[in-house]
């Protein structure tokens, strides 16, 4: 053990195997699994006397690939991702550093969301014209789950690409309202199907929506959080998780292999 410092971990997880992200009194939760590790391996004491901190809480079925967590704790931080991945499933820790006290990974830099959006006839060009609509400084009050004090946020960037049987749309700001990339995404998608208003979509739009809806989380990926510190791949970390995942991806692959294959043989019998 050593003396009692302060730590930041980066770490991904399956959005699909939990009920969101922030701790619920009898749900299986991201943060709840990470709490429960951290204590079973004698990290932390208790979530309030390490003074723990998260980055992002993302909602049900998103998953992420860098969220932050930060703590203070005498264990060797060279151990911490091994032994948090020993402990927990669907949760992969994968770098962990000493940082200063004040540390806060809340208040990042800036945050960087992928929806995955399934290509279903929209009209690209008119994606990213939609998508440059809200880049900026705006009241985003219309495009959040609640009321906030203040609702204004500054999107830095809005990038759409072409990713297989997908369209990758990657948003960046320094913050974002809850629920509010969700909804982007989905105005960004029915009006370049041609189902909406033009008029009606963006933040500085001449009419209000009928309704603003919401994408389905299990599309969403929180993709990075840029804290301003460098964040080392832990080696041993890394060999766990690939382990782990290249048996996860023939197990998938199979499964995929055996959709294809029955798609295959009731097309033919049309």
């Amino acid at each position: 053990m050593d003396q009692e410092h302060r730590v930041a971990i980066k770490f991904a997880y399956d959005g699909s195997r939990f009920y969101g992200f922030q701790r619920q009194p009898g749900r299986l939760t991201v943060e709840g699994q990470l709490l429960t590790s951290l204590i079973k391996i004698g990290a932390i004491g208790s979530p309030r006397e390490c003074g723990y901190r998260s980055s992002s809480r993302t909602d049900r079925g998103v998953s992420a690939l860098g969220n932050v967590v930060s703590f203070k704790t005498a264990f060797d931080t060279r151990d911490l991702c091994p032994a948090v991945n020993s402990e927990v499933e669907d949760v992969w820790a994968y770098s962990a550093t000493d940082v200063a006290d004040g540390f806060n990974p809340r208040a990042a830099r800036q945050r960087w969301y992928r929806y995955y959006l399934p290509k279903a006839g929209q009209d690209t060009s008119m994606m990213r014209e939609i998508a440059s609509r809200f880049l900026g400084v705006y009241d985003f009050s219309g495009y959040a789950r609640k009321d906030y004090r203040n609702p204004m946020r500054k999107i830095d960037s809005i990038d759409v690409s072409d990713v297989g049987i997908f369209y990758a749309i990657d948003l960046k700001a320094e913050s974002f309202l809850w629920n509010m990339v969700r909804r982007i995404v989905w105005m960004m998608n029915e009006g370049s199907a041609g189902r909406m208003d033009l008029d009606c979509i963006g933040p500085g739009a001449k009419k209000s929506p009928v309704r603003v809806g919401l994408s389905p989380a299990e599309y969403l990926v929180l993709m990075d959080i840029d804290c301003g510190i460098e964040f080392p791949i832990d080696a041993r970390a890394s060999t766990q998780i690939t382990m782990l995942l290249e048996r996860r991806i023939r197990d998938n692959a199979m499964r995929l292999s055996f959709a294809q294959l029955l798609l295959h043989q009731v097309s033919g019998h049309r």
